[in-house]
């Protein structure tokens, strides 16, 4: 699949400087075309402009426009916002990227963090259902960021890594349970809209409630991205993990959270791969090829963990000391087409 550009990466973060960086790991890994996600800032001049540069490389790339949350306590808000997507799509943005902000940063003007289902956000929904474009809704994190930092905690590695802002224990954030079921309460609410739930709907850790979330809602979908260790940290859960792929492929999006940032590209390694320079012996290479190389060996990795029950020794994913065995799922190969094209293709409407 790789070698005939078959793959449709639906979840990268891609700066427009990087763009011909990024087309390169692109041709090399076997991808066709990369969903970018935007930076929380991909509407008015900064969307067009980004999209101008993508333009220069045709099919590659299907940029998704972001939300201003400026102004949202004003009555007009949610039909600005709703225009706004509008103008988006007719530019050429493929779809509503809504990062995890909503619920666990942005607050209205009494100090209160917005709801996921909040009212004022269904202009927006049903406009993106009027158009056909997808929403992709990225809401609550792992299971661990609401748990102490301690040598039992599974994501212990990132959380200590300059992520520790998103620890949640303890503090005054609300539960996860309340995220994503504000979130399911928008899929319900707005049957015509497509949602894809990143990272597992953020349920990696709750294989069975997440498929019980994916019967319950016909137009809701997910991506892997980021989130392959923990699906397969015990045995038992690969086998469980794998029977919920074999049995909803048309529902699961290919997905790798490549990123591409100039603080991440000047260290020669791709941001959620290796942590550190150490793990991986850094080869005497240019700073951009050596980004470009682990990027490409994190893809295949996405890949292989698809298509091969092979354990991968020393899996290029972040953690923060050692190595990390990988135990891939096997599945057959009209599994693995589908969830790394047709149903990407389908979701995003990709020719």
């Amino acid at each position: 699949m790789a070698g005939s550009q078959r793959i449709i990466d639906a979840h990268t973060h891609v700066l427009p400087q990087w763009a011909g960086l990024a087309v390169r790991v692109m041709d090399n890994a076997g991808i066709e075309t990369s969903v970018t996600l935007g930076w929380q800032d991909a509407w008015g001049e900064t969307l067009e402009e980004t999209l101008k540069v993508f333009s220069r490389y045709p099919g590659r790339f299907l940029q998704l426009c972001n939300l201003n949350w400026q102004g949202i306590d004003d009555p007009g808000w949610g039909a600005r916002e709703a225009d706004s997507v509008e103008a988006a799509v007719e530019m050429g943005a493929g779809g509503l990227k809504i990062f995890k902000d909503l619920g666990l940063e942005v607050k209205t003007a009494d100090g209160e963090f917005l709801r996921v289902d909040d009212r004022r956000l269904d202009p927006v929904f049903e406009r993106a259902g009027s158009l056909g474009v997808p929403v992709l809704i990225h809401s609550a994190d792992p299971v661990w960021f609401w748990r102490p930092l301690n040598d039992e905690n599974f994501w212990k590695g990132v959380l200590q890594g300059g992520y520790e802002h998103w620890m949640y224990y303890r503090r005054k954030f609300p539960c996860r349970e309340e995220l994503l079921g504000e979130r399911d309460n928008l899929a319900a609410r707005h049957r015509n809209t497509v949602f894809v739930a990143p990272h597992m709907a953020s349920l990696a850790d709750d294989p069975l409630t997440f498929e019980e979330t994916l019967e319950a809602h016909p137009n809701l979908y997910a991506d892997f991205s980021a989130r392959l260790p923990a699906m397969v940290r015990t045995p038992r859960r690969r086998e469980i993990w794998r029977e919920i792929l074999l049995n909803h492929p048309d529902r699961i999006l290919f997905g790798t959270d490549l990123i591409y940032l100039d603080r991440d590209v000047a260290t020669g390694i791709q941001s959620q791969s290796f942590q550190k320079p150490e793990d991986i012996g850094r080869r005497p290479e240019p700073v951009e090829e050596s980004y470009e190389r682990t990027s490409v060996e994190y893809v295949r990795a996405h890949v292989e963990f698809l298509a091969s029950d092979r354990v991968q020794e020393k899996a290029p994913f972040r953690r923060r000391e050692g190595t990390f065995r990988l135990a891939g799922l096997g599945l057959p190969e009209e599994v693995v087409r589908k969830i790394c094209r047709d149903t990407p293709k389908k979701v995003y409407h990709l020719s």
